[in-house]
């Protein structure tokens, strides 16, 4: 079954380019997916027919939000089949983490080896300034990389998602670590990928910094708390200051009012802006018309599909792309209060164990995952439900256990006095100490 399993995530890995045309819907992952399916139908039938019944319980729960807010069907279905493969690519991983105890070390081992591929990738195209071996051809002038990806945003949040992995887990540190940061910052400079280097800057490295400083020393939270809405005040107030100030990006410049504080006045008065050019204006009056209707469907969403059918409507026209452009949004437009409610939890989880002391790396990146996704969910929205590198990497991550995965990655610390070596190791903590 291991042969199989990273066969179908191979093919979804290459989904974008595994096809005979880039028109063509017909991918190898979705030719092979099902075969995945059916496998675990034979070699654990109770937990596919669990599985499915979830899945028909969902795409009932879709019908029935979009019967309440439309009649039309016409981005369901087609969400709906999106939605099932991420599903069966869901089922696959974890019949494999019930099957296989070690399926963990052969994942992250996995994820190395492709990281490699994938920097390849991205050197060569680099260097002969081709989209190979992209089928989709970018006849824009703009400069970027995307290696076997849609686009410069469906690398991102992989590369970001990669980061995430250096900067909470053990077996990364030091050079290795920052070599990955660095690499990371340097093409989503280079691919204009703002939203996700302001995600990284601003979430993703103060969070390791956090983890860092705890695994040091004892602080309480009040502490924390005191000094970061301090922090903020001070920030923001800087950055008041600095609003006319031109920013400088890889393919074009902004102000800082143009690019934070317009936008966020604009959405939270849901006055769109009026123009239709523009990728801040597009992304930003995408947000506000999906918010209109979800507003007034008292919180229930609309249904799989629902965010992309508002935008298709005459009355929300939008100069670029029909699509929120806002992960995390689309999700809650279309899904409702397990969206909201849930990641809510999710984000009171968190925030109550960032400040740990020590705290055991797995649940560091469960932690820097959950909080980093807002702000990198900007980036991208429609596509990102045929990433399934990205997704697969997800529910990886969400099924990962603390105590089972350091008796399998075998990490044992050496014993040695607390120094202050270097600001990119963590010290290993009580619980990675492998089970004898």
């Amino acid at each position: 079954m291991k042969p199989l399993f990273y066969l179908i995530f191979m093919a979804g890995i290459g989904n974008t380019v595994l096809r005979p045309e880039m028109e063509n819907p017909f991918t190898l992952y979705r030719f092979l997916a099902p075969l995945g399916l059916i496998a675990v139908f034979a070699l654990r039938p109770l937990l596919a027919i669990k599985g499915v019944a979830w899945f028909c319980i969902f795409v009932a729960y879709n019908f029935a939000l979009a019967t309440a807010y439309s009649n039309d069907y016409s981005q369901l279905m087609p969400s709906i089949v999106h939605y099932l493969y991420l599903f069966v690519l869901l089922i696959l991983i974890v019949y494999m983490k019930l099957e296989q105890p070690n399926f963990d070390k052969s994942f992250f081992n996995f994820l190395q080896v492709f990281y490699f591929f994938l920097l390849a990738n991205l050197l060569l195209e680099l260097a002969i300034g081709t989209y190979y071996p992209n089928l989709y051809i970018d006849t824009s002038d703009e400069r970027s990389v995307r290696a076997f990806f849609w686009n410069q945003n469906d690398l991102a949040v992989v590369l970001c998602l990669i980061s995430w992995m250096a900067l909470t887990l053990d077996r990364f540190k030091g050079y290795v670590r920052l070599s990955v940061v660095c690499i990371t910052l340097a093409v989503l400079y280079y691919n204009d990928s703002k939203a996700a280097m302001l995600s990284f800057i601003f979430v993703s490295i103060p969070i390791f910094f956090i983890f860092r400083l705890c695994s040091f020393r004892r602080i309480s939270p009040s502490v924390w708390y005191i000094c970061i809405g301090s922090a903020t005040l001070m920030f923001l107030g800087l950055l008041l200051s600095l609003s006319g100030i031109d920013i400088r990006f890889a393919n074009d410049t902004y102000t800082l009012d143009a690019l934070l504080f317009q936008p966020i006045l604009n959405i939270l008065t849901l006055q769109p802006s009026g123009e239709d050019l523009g990728s801040i204006n597009n992304r930003t009056d995408a947000a506000i018309f999906v918010t209109i209707e979800y507003v007034r469907s008292f919180g229930f969403g609309l249904g799989a599909g629902g965010s992309w059918l508002v935008l298709t409507l005459p009355k929300y026209q939008l100069g670029g792309a029909q699509s929120p452009h806002n992960a995390l949004l689309q999700f809650t437009v279309d899904f409702g209060y397990p969206v909201l409610l849930g990641y809510l939890a999710l984000i009171i989880w968190a925030l109550r164990r960032m400040f740990r002391f020590r705290l055991e790396e797995v649940t560091r990146l469960k932690v820097m995952a959950i909080l980093s996704f807002p702000l990198l969910g900007l980036s991208q929205s429609g596509a990102i439900v045929t990433n399934y590198f990205f997704w697969g990497m997800v529910f990886f991550i969400l099924l990962l256990n603390g105590a089972q995965t350091a008796s399998q990655l075998k990490v044992v610390p050496k014993r040695r006095k607390l120094r202050f070596k270097s600001v990119l190791s963590i010290p290993k903590t009580p619980q990675l100490v492998a089970r004898q």
